[in-house]
């Protein structure tokens, strides 16, 4: 997926992007307390990687594709947990085994 991609799927989801977001390699949707990081591949791969942020309950949950906010909502939830825990990040174990 290219960024353009990216964006539009955002948006047809239902999530709002800030205007003038800085960040070249990282996408940002929000809705309510909850937001949408969208990170580009970390193993190498086209695949990207979306990060569900809960800001008020301080937790997360990591997805392959883009949920519309009410899905990702009940996602973090039911899966979320500490940022450091990186819940449902993929790549994490992988990284965690690579020396």
């Amino acid at each position: 997926m290219i960024r353009e991609e990216i964006e539009l799927a955002l948006i047809g989801t239902g999530w709002e992007l800030p205007d003038g977001f800085p960040l070249q390699r990282l996408l940002l949707g929000r809705s309510g307390d909850l937001s949408i990081l969208a990170y580009g591949s970390e193993s190498g791969t086209d695949e990207p990687m979306f990060e569900l942020v809960n800001s008020k309950r301080d937790t997360t949950y990591w997805v392959r594709v883009i949920p519309t906010p009410r899905v990702a909502t009940v996602l973090v939830e039911k899966h979320g947990g500490a940022p450091e825990e990186e819940r449902g990040n993929p790549y994490k174990r992988y990284i965690e085994l690579t020396p």
